[in-house]
């Protein structure tokens, strides 16, 4: 950019997969809380989710180098009981010297802008309480003059992992992804938001995605399952499994704890010492806390954002993956 008081030009994110993985890190690493490590094959990964365009990810460069990124990931999900196309907006950084710019509310209003124009008819953020984008969020709605409230707080439970040989793991068969769909589609009703899965996403989050981790139970007629995801946090950087689908089906308290357990140790055999849990209150997590589970300090705030003339509000509970 010649010229430093000239706005900058929104690109279409180049693919620079590397280049990227190393702004998000050296930017968040001055974060209040401990930053999450998105490495280039997590990111890249996120984008081979079914419906995911690179066209929803605006950024801008300074020549060949890669200023401020956002991405946005195709959500279909119930609201209130109706069908609704949702974007979730992710990974919304700026580089350290371009963090004072301006450049993540410039893009983040690009991402509305061409969220609108493909048909979604909202957007979902979550924000970090305590960091930047989580205190501007109602200034900035204010002034963009969107529909936009914090619908919902979400609350972390994790527990530390013992030690224990990596080891390779089988990937979720063909029936356990049926089962996914199955049980995700008996929560649906019973959720003010709630997302909604073709067999093609299930496979991905139960399969195909970057370090998936899942573990499922059929015992006496009874059936649950269980995913997530592994990934690294922090500095010193900490290996962490996300636990994020919690369906426990019709499953006794004794076959709870034995699919958790199935879960963790999947989790300890990809080397996590950590593992993590959004909550969420679609689902009960009264067998975490009852197997060492404990709340973190992590917070986020939902924000939704809805165009169309629909005004959002608050909600008891959500189903919808947390970014």
């Amino acid at each position: 950019m010649s010229d430093a008081g000239a706005r900058p030009k929104i690109e279409t994110f180049r693919g620079d997969w590397a280049e990227l993985e190393q702004m998000m890190q050296v930017s968040w690493s001055s974060n209040r809380e401990q930053p999450m490590r998105y490495t280039q094959q997590f990111l890249r990964s996120a984008f081979d989710y079914p419906g995911s365009n690179i066209d929803l990810a605006p950024s801008i460069y300074s020549g060949e180098t890669l200023k401020a990124f956002v991405g946005g990931f195709p959500r279909t999900a119930r609201l209130w009981g109706r069908p609704v196309r949702l974007l979730l907006n992710s990974f919304l950084t700026a580089s350290l010297e371009a963090r004072k710019s301006g450049y993540g509310l410039i893009l983040w209003r690009a991402l509305l802008d061409r969220a609108e124009k493909a048909g979604y008819q909202g957007i979902i953020n979550f924000c970090v309480q305590g960091d930047e984008m989580n205190e501007m969020m109602p200034a900035v709605a204010r002034l963009f003059r969107l529909n936009t409230q914090q619908i919902y707080t979400v609350e972390y439970l994790s527990r530390f992992l013992r030690p224990a040989e990596a080891r390779e793991l089988l990937p979720a068969s063909d029936l356990e992804i049926e089962l996914f769909c199955e049980l995700a589609a008996e929560i649906v009703d019973n959720v003010p938001l709630a997302r909604t899965w073709t067999y093609a996403e299930a496979e991905w989050q139960c399969r195909n995605r970057c370090d998936a981790i899942s573990a499922s139970l059929k015992e006496g007629g009874h059936r649950g399952m269980l995913t997530g995801y592994a990934m690294e946090a922090g500095t010193p950087t900490t290996r962490v499994a996300m636990l994020e689908d919690l369906f426990w089906g019709d499953l006794d308290d004794s076959q709870r704890r034995a699919l958790l357990k199935n879960f963790l140790d999947a989790a300890a055999a990809r080397q996590c010492q950590v593992v993590s849990c959004p909550v969420l209150g679609y689902s009960s997590v009264e067998t975490l806390t009852a197997t060492g589970f404990r709340r973190s300090h992590r917070v986020l705030h939902t924000y939704l954002t809805l165009w169309n003339d629909q005004t959002p509000r608050q909600v008891s509970s959500i189903y919808v993956d947390v970014v």
